[in-house]
């Protein structure tokens, strides 16, 4: 997966929709941060990341701000 988005392509893959949200809602801090992660992830590329790295940091970012969880965690 690519590491470098521009805004719209990050609003239009990582985006969490209403659905995505509902399966998001029982998840405390990190555990809600990394399974939405996972989610949008599996949804762009059909397949889970094999490490962390995998995950581009500006989709990190954007992610942990729609769940509300610090990025760090």
């Amino acid at each position: 997966m690519r590491q470098e988005w521009e805004p719209e392509d990050l609003i239009e893959v990582w985006t969490l929709l209403e659905e995505d949200q509902e399966r998001l809602r029982n998840k405390p801090g990190a555990n809600r941060l990394g399974f939405a992660l996972l989610l949008k992830f599996f949804e762009a590329e059909a397949r889970f990341p094999e490490n962390a790295e995998e995950i581009p940091a500006p989709a990190v970012a954007y992610v942990a701000q729609q769940v509300k969880v610090p990025a760090e965690e």
